[in-house]
């Protein structure tokens, strides 16, 4: 999209938010990167910088979601505070403070290692804590229709063979996740902050929620997003290196059955993304993943 078009659209949106409360933010910029295409970089007045960033969701749940993290952030975990739940017409947005960080670099096997460390702070980090959603783990929809059966199961052979074994995960396995663990559903490698040191300082952008649960989970998450980087045409080793190495500590670290499961998860809702927007190649390397990690 056209820069100038991003730009008008960024300022449309605090101009909505100013409307709304009074806030007085202004707009002094975009994050390059991030999984919902880069945050806006606003200012208060007075310059304390914010960040704001949309929620994809309803009203009560990102309310829910920044009581959460309120409430592990007052526990010293690395998250951002969040002043505003804004509810505009085409929906909610967050604005929060920003967070130092070092410019972005390539994923080493080190900052690799940065990302689980940093992951695990959120260990028993709502343990007590009655309203954060335990999230489910089956990937079978239950009795009614579900979109995502249909479109691998009409796709072709290879989808509706893959579809078949999820569904056979699902059956076998615990319907929900057990543990008290914080988790990130969309723990990216461009959600971490750092310093320049190669340390995370910091785990953004939790505008898919925040959900109870098993950790580690969210590192599936993170090893799909890197498989865009290992098969690019220009592949950088040292960016392989890192996935290959956060599969290791994905071996180590969870139980066999356990990991296959939550791959199921994850590679349905990926898988069916990749066959209703992606090129056919693109496809194929998604089914190729999945199909590796269901063996």
């Amino acid at each position: 999209m056209d820069s100038r078009i991003i730009a008008t659209r960024d300022h449309e949106v605090v101009a909505a938010i100013n409307r709304r409360t009074g806030a007085g933010l202004r707009v002094v910029g975009r994050a390059p990167h991030g999984r919902l295409g880069g945050a806006i970089y606003a200012e208060w007045p007075g310059g304390r910088p914010a960040v704001v960033t949309r929620f994809l969701g309803p009203l009560a749940e990102a309310e829910r979601t920044v009581e959460v993290l309120a409430h592990v952030r007052a526990r010293g975990l690395p998250v951002a505070r969040h002043d505003l739940v804004v509810d505009l017409d085409d929906g909610v947005v967050f604005v929060q403070e920003r967070l130092p960080s070092a410019p972005p670099r390539r994923l080493t096997p080190t900052r690799m290692d940065a990302i689980v460390e940093i992951n695990d702070r959120f260990a028993g980090a709502l343990a007590g804590w009655p309203d954060a959603t335990v999230r489910l783990l089956c990937p079978d929809c239950g009795t009614g229709p579900c979109l995502r059966h249909e479109v691998l199961a009409t796709h072709g052979a290879r989808s509706r063979h893959v579809l078949e074994e999820i569904l056979a995960i699902g059956r076998r396995e615990p319907r929900e996740m057990t543990g008290d663990d914080l988790v990130h559903v969309d723990l990216t490698a461009a959600n971490v902050l750092f310093d320049d040191h190669d340390r995370a300082t910091g785990v953004v952008d939790w505008n898919l929620g925040a959900s109870r649960g098993d950790r580690l989970f969210a590192l599936i998450q993170t090893r799909i997003d890197r498989e865009w980087f290992v098969r690019a045409a220009d592949a950088d080793p040292v960016e392989t290196a890192a996935a290959v190495h956060l599969d290791e500590i994905l071996a180590h670290r969870i139980a066999p059955a356990t990991l296959r499961l939550y791959w199921a998860h994850w590679m349905l809702r990926q898988l069916t993304w990749a066959v209703r927007s992606t090129p056919p190649d693109v496809v194929d390397w998604h089914l190729d993943m999945i199909e590796t990690r269901l063996a």
